[in-house]
């Protein structure tokens, strides 16, 4: 009986001194699945986004880095090309996974581009009076020069998109 007594004591202190995490649920991932080149919308208000199709006008941006994060490496940025960046975190604010997305602009595509700092594509069909078609894009050029009509120039992206009225 004693011996009963002091085994329920160790086991009741053992139990009583354990430390359990509690477990970390995560945020639903976003963009699950979605590989390096592949397309995705995401909208800043709402705080939402989706992998879609790259010719679908929802895909805005394009996945150009992403990063599995360890506990080591919660502090790895996008590189210079990306215009958004997307956290897959924890409830407590872990980081599970670094996404870094570059403005999906193809030739051909339409996009309002009123504030070239966060333009949005639109459907060519739609006709907006914003709408622009993007004519030609050429990498590693940052002047207006090479463009018949009108320039877009993104110094940091390292680009220059040629445009057209819609």
């Amino acid at each position: 009986m004693r011996l009963s007594r002091i085994i329920g004591a160790v086991a009741g202190a053992v139990v009583v001194g354990l430390s359990v995490p509690a477990v970390s649920e995560a945020y639903p991932n976003l963009y699950e699945g979605l590989e390096i080149g592949g397309c995705g919308s995401y909208d800043a208000v709402g705080k939402v986004g989706a992998p879609v199709a790259c010719d679908s006008v929802a895909a805005q941006y394009r996945l150009i880095e992403q990063y599995q994060l360890t506990a080591d490496t919660q502090d790895q940025r996008c590189g210079p090309h990306a215009t958004l960046r997307y956290h897959h975190r924890t409830d407590e604010g872990f980081r599970l996974a670094l996404y870094c997305f570059t403005y999906n602009m193809t030739i051909g595509s339409c996009w309002d581009l009123t504030n070239v700092n966060d333009p949005h594509r639109l459907d060519c069909a739609a006709g907006s009076p914003a709408s622009e078609r993007i004519t030609d894009m050429i990498d590693g050029v940052t002047t207006e020069n090479p463009c018949p009509k009108k320039a877009i120039v993104y110094p940091r992206l390292d680009m220059t998109v040629c445009v057209a009225p819609n």
